[in-house]
């Protein structure tokens, strides 16, 4: 996989600046079974005690997170945190 970060100017969207261009795959063995146990826990989540007990709270490296404005929203998206963006980008540490 490749990925690009480009930088947000502005909503106006003039122009993209390219930041940084990587080559990623989940060949890091600890990273993909953490990947996958955020997974199986929201999934677990799900099956056992309903949608709405979804939190921002889980996962290590994968977080549901309602999507949409306004708090209330029933709807849910997937987020890599923070640490699975320096990873992707190649700005983790060591």
């Amino acid at each position: 996989m490749v990925v690009v970060a480009r930088v947000f100017e502005s909503k106006v969207e003039t122009r993209s600046l390219c930041h940084l261009v990587a080559s990623f795959d989940l060949g890091d063995h600890e990273l993909y079974e953490q990947i996958k146990a955020d997974y199986d826990l929201i999934r677990d989540v799900i099956r056992t005690k309903g949608f709405d007990q979804l939190s921002g709270s889980m996962g290590v490296m994968v977080q549901p997170r309602t999507k949409g404005p306004g708090h209330g929203s029933r709807s849910r998206a997937f987020y890599a945190r923070t640490a699975l963006v320096a990873k992707i980008l190649g700005i983790a540490p060591g």
